[in-house]
């Protein structure tokens, strides 16, 4: 997966305003988990929250299967792989950012 941040950056203002759309997504470590130096990412509204639990693995480098990382939406809960991300910015953001706590043990429910 490329970085989200740089998808659709060739569109010239045609073709599906939806597709098109974007949404910042503001990542926080929780407990242990190690911080980013960059936290806020644009990613397209029609783009599953699976893609953002790939790219997530991909920059704090946890591959393999022995390495968990869990992500919640507004400390609250979390979101299924099969969630529009755009639909998840729609019912909860927060000033206009979708927040996404990420850890590498369970922290909430």
């Amino acid at each position: 997966m490329s970085d989200p941040s740089s998808e659709n950056a060739n569109t010239n203002g045609q073709g599906n305003p939806a597709a098109e759309e974007k949404v910042k997504v503001h990542f926080v470590a929780v407990g242990s988990a190690p911080m980013m130096k960059k936290t806020k990412f644009q990613i397209g509204a029609d783009q599953r929250f699976s893609s953002v639990i790939t790219f997530l693995r991909k920059i704090l480098k946890l591959s393999g299967t022995g390495s968990s990382l869990f992500l919640y939406c507004n400390s609250a809960f979390a979101p299924g792989p099969d969630e529009c991300v755009g639909d998840l910015r729609d019912c909860f953001n927060v000033r206009g950012e979708l927040v996404i706590n990420y850890s590498l043990q369970e922290a909430w429910g």
